[in-house]
């Protein structure tokens, strides 16, 4: 009878031993997840930094128009609210995008020659 009571306590010890080993790696796994996210958005706050800083530089030197003129033209022609903006490099040229929504829930979307402020494109969805 001992012997089996010892049996089934080395196996509990075991078993328990076991699943804190299993716990204790999952743990590692977690933070090492944990700390690739940390990376990886401490990268892209860098490049979203550079990004920033590069428009910023162009705007200056007049290369392109700023997007506070840009929305000030969108806003004059389209009431509305202005859901996203984007400025994009299209084919060598610079190209704000804005996506706007009216009263009445339409969504337009507009692309402007980044330089000149020229409507290139508009376009209404539903």
């Amino acid at each position: 009878m001992k012997i089996k009571a010892a049996i089934f306590s080395a196996i509990a010890v075991l078993g328990t031993a076991w699943l804190l080993w299993l716990g204790y790696q999952g743990m590692d796994s977690q933070q090492q997840e944990h700390e690739e996210d940390d990376e990886a958005e401490q990268v892209g706050e860098r490049t979203e930094m550079r990004e920033n800083e590069a428009v910023r530089t162009i705007t200056q030197r007049g290369d392109i128009l700023s997007l506070d003129r840009i929305l000030q033209q969108v806003r004059g022609q389209n009431p509305g609210r202005v859901l996203e903006s984007e400025l994009e490099r299209k084919d060598g040229r610079y190209i704000y995008e804005v996506e706007l929504v009216d009263d009445q829930g339409r969504v337009r979307e507009m692309k402007f020659d980044a330089r000149t402020g020229e409507v290139l494109k508009e376009k209404q969805g539903d």
